[in-house]
């Protein structure tokens, strides 16, 4: 009726996936994300490539761990954008499976590319702006749980099923137009996506993966850019998970262009800006620089925290 080309079929022969996460060892603990065609995949490329350089033995917000985040993201993202589709359409001809992707040779070698001294364009393409919801919550049996969901772009497609309140997403607008790359549109097929929930464990006393955290941070193309600076603070720098969402945060968008958050300090913007990062630090910490939630389990209880740049709380009962 709006004369789009979804049929009632399309959706009948629709069916839901039941995935296994992906995963990055970093410094002791694993980040698990959802495997493509989710996003997921760029946040365990930049943490795999900064493993390379020692974030640990960096002040948490110098300018030297800023620029290498920065720089390890854009690499991240231009992998991102050139692999990430239909897990059935990655892998095939030139394109890179995950498993290669994550490969620690071909992560050194990336590592390889960046300049301490000086930023640079790895041409990895434009985020657009997103609209999501997450939530996390952990029961008293150990049980944990990251949920995210979002129709994209604010409402969506704009379209409402008539006589029933449900409004059509808009995934489809993170296919490309390129011709033969493997995210190129077609019928039937996955887009790229955005939305990840987060996961993270630890290895426990007997070797098996223990969980230690639920956690997300909702904004389109920001998720898997707050998914990485969330875990350097948290493993990294050992900062709580409240201190770690308030904390300011840096922003990739095109070429050499980058956000950061108003909190640091001042020398800090300089020293980026004598780099070549072309720095735009907002009046104040928004939404538009993510807005993130985290549960970690301690060993009796949780402590939890909710980000200060949205609406949302941390409720224990």
């Amino acid at each position: 009726a709006g004369g789009g080309d979804l049929r009632g079929e399309d959706l009948t022969a629709h069916q839901a996936e039941w995935v296994r996460p992906i995963s990055l060892e970093y410094h002791g603990w694993k980040l698990h994300e959802i495997p493509p065609n989710g996003q997921g995949l760029t946040a365990l490329i930049a943490l795999g490539i900064l493993r390379q350089f020692g974030m640990e033995e960096m002040g948490v917000d110098s300018a030297e761990s800023l620029h290498l985040g920065i720089e390890a993201m854009k690499l991240a993202f231009a992998d991102a954008h050139r692999y990430i589709a239909d897990p059935a359409f990655m892998g095939v001809g030139d394109n890179m499976s995950v498993e290669q992707l994550l490969d620690e040779a071909y992560l050194a070698e990336r590592a390889g590319l960046i300049d301490r001294e000086r930023a640079q364009d790895f041409k990895h393409g434009t985020p657009k702006l997103g609209g999501t919801v997450l939530l996390t919550t952990a029961d008293a049996d150990g049980n944990m749980v990251s949920m995210i969901q979002s129709n994209y772009t604010g409402f969506g497609s704009g379209i409402v099923v008539p006589g029933t309140g449900i409004a059509l997403q808009n995934r489809g607008a993170c296919f490309s137009l390129e011709p033969g790359h493997p995210n190129e549109v077609a019928a039937g097929k996955l887009p790229y996506h955005t939305i990840i929930p987060g996961f993270a464990t630890k290895t426990g006393a007997n070797g098996d993966d223990e969980p230690v955290m639920a956690f997300g941070v909702m904004g389109g193309f920001m998720q898997p850019q707050g998914h990485a600076q969330v875990l350097m603070r948290m493993v990294d720098h050992q900062q709580n998970p409240q201190s770690v969402l308030d904390a300011p945060r840096w922003q990739v968008s095109e070429g050499l262009k980058v956000t950061i958050e108003p909190g640091f300090e001042a020398g800090v913007y300089e020293k980026l800006r004598d780099m070549g990062h072309e720095v735009t630090v907002p009046n104040r910490r928004n939404a538009g620089q993510g807005r993130g939630q985290v549960i970690y389990r301690l060993e009796d209880g949780y402590v939890a925290g909710s980000d200060l740049r949205c609406d949302g709380q941390a409720v224990g009962f």
